[in-house]
């Protein structure tokens, strides 16, 4: 723009900049999904898209499974990833510009393979009440390392959880150890650990592939040892009866040397204390009467009694 003031020349001069670049554009390349969990050896797809961009001359994947090469005027491209034998592919989706730039963005991208055996060492046997013992869980041909995690159980109770701390994405052979803490009630309890592969945090429920599986039975704590004998089930019991029924005490303990049993009996409507003539740990009553029936097991460490309560009630049936 040209002005004449006073025989001075005034030049006005327009500048339009016009960003080039990443910064001229908002776009942002996005996969669906966006992580990929493939079994070695498997298949799986996934699709690589833009949006809010003018300037796309096209684009395309770069992998060793699924590459397509540079595909001209699209926003989206999918693929296929068939057969990957890679523990390593990492598969990338670029996008290129009018103005010969280029942006890349990689594909987060998990090979995995469940474990060929899960095994675990077997506890000493007898085992003794309160005392503790160190387990070993086995995991062989397992991949990849920062997915693998361990759970303990006791029954169907959760006593521990671990983590690999390896970063292996091929196949390994791992080994966890825990410590287990033995009490009279876990006699007949099953032991076993677990080894699972959690790919995503467990709050997250979009992803089909949040968790995979290998259980797998390993051990019985089937025989504890105590000094002196202990029962399995409480020391004492109050059970309810009607006197025109059957009903079974058991007074079953456990203890090294096998225990051997002696059983007594108070009525509450008789005086002193009535020896009952049964050796084994399991009373049968066909007459019952109220009162405190005791059972006594005894082995050469020591001896320990069990009281059962018996009320009588009105009906047939037994509480």
């Amino acid at each position: 723009i040209f002005f004449n003031i006073y025989n001075i020349n005034i030049y006005l001069v327009y500048v339009q900049c016009v960003p080039v670049g990443k910064s001229a554009r908002s776009c942002e390349i996005k996969f669906n999904p966006p992580k990929v969990f493939v079994e070695y050896g498997g298949s799986a797809a996934a699709s690589c898209y833009i949006s809010q961009c003018n300037d796309v001359a096209g684009m395309g994947w770069e992998s060793s499974f699924g590459g397509t090469g540079l595909k001209e005027g699209i926003s989206t491209l999918n693929t296929t990833f068939d057969k990957v034998t890679d523990w390593n592919v990492e598969p990338k989706c670029f996008v290129s510009f009018l103005n010969d730039e280029q942006d890349i963005q990689k594909l987060p991208f998990t090979v995995y393979k469940m474990p060929d055996k899960v095994s675990m060492s077997k506890p000493k046997d007898p085992m003794r009440a309160t005392s503790s013992y160190d387990l070993q869980c086995d995991i062989k041909d397992v991949a990849p390392a920062n997915s693998l995690v361990i759970r303990w159980y006791k029954g169907n109770k959760i006593i521990h959880e671990q983590k690999s701390t390896r970063q292996d994405r091929s196949p390994f052979d791992e080994t966890f150890t825990t410590t287990l803490k033995v009490a009279v009630e876990d006699n007949g309890e099953e032991v076993w650990c677990e080894a699972r592969l959690k790919f995503v945090p467990e709050e997250q429920t979009d992803c089909p592939l949040t968790f995979y599986f290998f259980p797998l039975l390993l051990s019985m704590i089937s025989c504890l040892s105590s000094d002196p004998p202990c029962f399995i089930k409480p020391q004492s019991e109050m059970l309810s009866i009607c006197t025109s029924s059957k009903s079974s005490l058991n007074c079953t303990a456990i203890g090294n040397p096998t225990p051997v049993y002696s059983w007594t009996f108070t009525g509450t409507t008789q005086e002193g204390i009535q020896e009952k003539n049964e050796t084994g740990p399991v009373l049968t009553l066909e007459s019952q009467l109220p009162g405190v029936y005791s059972c006594t097991a005894t082995n050469a460490v020591g001896k320990t009694t069990k009281y059962f309560h018996l009320i009588t009630v009105q009906g047939n049936n037994i509480s």
